[in-house]
């Protein structure tokens, strides 16, 4: 049920992640980005991230998620800086494209911005300071072969297959059994019965009962299908206007919670970082608003 739909949408993780790591192997065997360590460590280090780190946390700022752990992936990073690189790309990623569909569908993208690259660098300095350990290097065959100088680049090329196309197949796979699943809740309208379940407990969140369908499926099926029903209900009036700037708020944090959640997993990460910090940003931002307006 929707399976061939959802390996084709699925597909586009290989187009996304295969070149971007490959780029970075090529650029770590070349020195590009010890260079670019060194530049960016002044900055990086008030989160506790390498100069390096500043690629992957661009990455995901500025393209998406899947680009942000292909970089991720093929870095040496340790433990805690990956952590902290999670953590901070779920809470702030792919803005230009999300920020103009939910300015689309009535946020205000000002607002948008600052609650997510804020909450964003905020998360990146408390994890920095509140977790210990994990500085063991993830260091890649790929990383151990380029610092040889006699490794050629044909051998950097057959490391890097083997330190990232079984990670990137573990994302595809979980992508696809994700959205089957969605289509499942969509075709048989389980997101009705569960958004009727989640209105008594909607003040949680700072909004409203009305709020429930919409906040369910932004935040279990995608912020794109949710924002295009927001979209269509901006438009045809049927939430309020103060409604609507709340349930943005509430959604540019917490969208795609159990998919990008996973495919973060995947790098073992602990659940609690991934989710923890979006639940409190969605939360908070939403009733600092509320007190607002």
């Amino acid at each position: 049920m929707g399976f061939k739909e959802a390996v084709k949408s699925s597909l586009g993780i290989f187009k996304i992640m295969l070149p971007v790591s490959l780029l970075m192997a090529i650029l770590s065997y070349v020195g590009i980005v010890d260079w670019l360590s060194m530049l960016f460590q002044p900055i990086t280090k008030l989160l506790g991230l390498s100069g390096k780190a500043i690629l992957p946390l661009l990455s995901g700022y500025l393209i998406n998620t899947y680009s942000a752990i292909a970089l991720m992936i093929s870095l040496e990073l340790p433990m805690k800086e990956i952590a902290i690189l999670s953590s901070m790309v779920l809470l702030s990623h792919t803005l230009p494209v999300e920020l103009s569909i939910q300015k689309k569908a009535g946020g205000k993208m000002w607002l948008l911005f600052l609650v997510r690259v804020g909450s964003s660098i905020i998360t990146g300095m408390i994890l920095n300071f509140v977790l210990s350990g994990g500085d063991e290097i993830l260091l890649s065959e790929t990383q151990a072969m380029s610092a040889t100088e006699a490794t050629s680049l044909i051998v950097v090329f057959q490391s890097w297959v083997s330190d990232n196309v079984t990670t990137i197949i573990k994302i595809f796979i979980i992508n696809i059994m994700i959205s089957v699943v969605f289509k499942c809740l969509i075709k048989f309208q389980i997101v009705d019965k569960l958004s009727n379940l989640l209105k008594p407990i909607m003040f949680i969140f700072g909004l409203g009962k009305e709020s429930a369908p919409y906040w369910l499926i932004a935040n279990v099926i995608g912020l794109i299908y949710g924002a295009g029903i927001l979209i269509t209900a901006n438009e045809n009036r049927d939430l309020k206007q103060e409604e609507i700037g709340r349930l943005n708020l509430s959604i540019c944090s917490m969208h795609s919670i159990i998919q990008e959640t996973a495919n973060f997993l995947v790098l073992g990460v602990n659940i609690l970082i991934l989710i923890v910090p979006r639940f409190i940003t969605a939360v908070v931002s939403v009733w600092i608003y509320n007190l607002y307006n």
